[in-house]
């Protein structure tokens, strides 16, 4: 198992080497979501500079007919050495096979990669790398890895997608409130009867929000470690925390190939938590499928 980094700043590319990452996710104009906005010249750049470096474009919004054209062309001015293009809009898959570009395909819908015959089918249409989905448990997502004939990628660390909508939000709540909120600002929510708290930002795309908590599985490396890839998001990450987070997994995996991982992970483990960020494991232990008399216990306590 490797791992995989959405790159936060160009400039910590010489730490990663050091820690043997090699392989990045680049952020651009196209993205749904993205720690850093690469311009195509700096991808292209990057992309002759490090040659031993492997880096995939995120271009994974849905698009509305009226971008294709926009997408398309930037598509076209990708160096050919760009590794892969990370999508979920098919229309972008389509696009690289009708000009019969050289990029791997990594198929992340954030919701969808849920079954295997899903992924397979995928497979079959020319995706090379599909990510799982985050949203069912840890044991389904072994069953698929089991089961998938192309690459599979399980997110490993950092905050979690919760929705998105094309509703410009903030601006209509202030257009009511008149609190002076910033667009391409991004704000902490708190949940009502609750003591999570949530990003929240709006930009042209839309509004999006995401976990505070980072979701991590540092000490589930024993369990996860056939999945090709494990994947760092270092979106709402400063450079300290993303360094740190990255020195952590990275020491952890080479102790697993080592044979030292149980006894390294306990120490490592309080070193993730004194990055003064909130941990969870998200949905990876929690049931997908609540039965009938389950849902009528949950209404119950609800209405007490």
């Amino acid at each position: 198992m490797k791992l995989i980094l959405s790159l936060n700043n160009e400039q910590l590319l010489y730490d990663y080497h050091s820690m043997g990452i090699v392989t990045f996710v680049l952020g651009c104009t196209h993205s749904f979501y993205a720690p850093k906005v690469f311009s195509i010249d700096e991808i292209n750049t990057l992309v002759n500079t490090y040659k031993e470096d492997h880096f995939i474009v995120a271009i994974n919004s849905l698009y509305d007919e009226s971008k294709i054209d926009e997408v398309e062309n930037f598509i076209l001015s990708l160096d050919q050495h760009v590794e892969g293009i990370l999508f979920q809009d098919l229309g972008v898959l389509q696009i690289v096979k009708e000009h019969q570009l050289p990029f791997k395909m990594i198929y992340n819908s954030e919701t969808l990669n849920t079954n295997v015959k899903t992924i397979n089918t995928l497979s079959h249409l020319g995706v090379h790398s599909t990510m799982i989905s985050r949203i069912i448990p840890l044991e389904e997502a072994l069953e698929i890895q089991k089961e998938s004939e192309c690459e599979t990628i399980l997110f490993g660390h950092g905050v979690e997608y919760v929705a998105a909508t094309k509703r410009e939000l903030i601006s209509n709540y202030d257009n009511v409130a008149h609190l002076n909120l910033e667009r391409n600002h991004t704000y902490r929510i708190n949940a009502k009867d609750s003591n999570l708290y949530f990003y929240i930002y709006e930009d042209d795309k839309g509004t999006h929000i995401f976990t505070e908590t980072r979701l991590y599985t540092l000490d589930l490396l024993n369990t996860i470690k056939d999945f090709d890839y494990l994947y760092i998001e270092t979106l709402f990450m400063d450079d300290q925390e993303a360094i740190e987070t990255a020195s952590i997994y990275s020491d952890c995996l080479i102790a697993l190939s080592h044979n030292e991982y149980n006894h390294v992970v306990k120490e490592y483990m309080p070193l993730l938590r004194k990055l003064n960020k909130p941990l969870s494991q998200g949905f990876l232990f929690d049931n997908t499928v609540y039965t009938l008399d389950a849902i009528r216990k949950l209404d119950d306590e609800r209405n007490k």
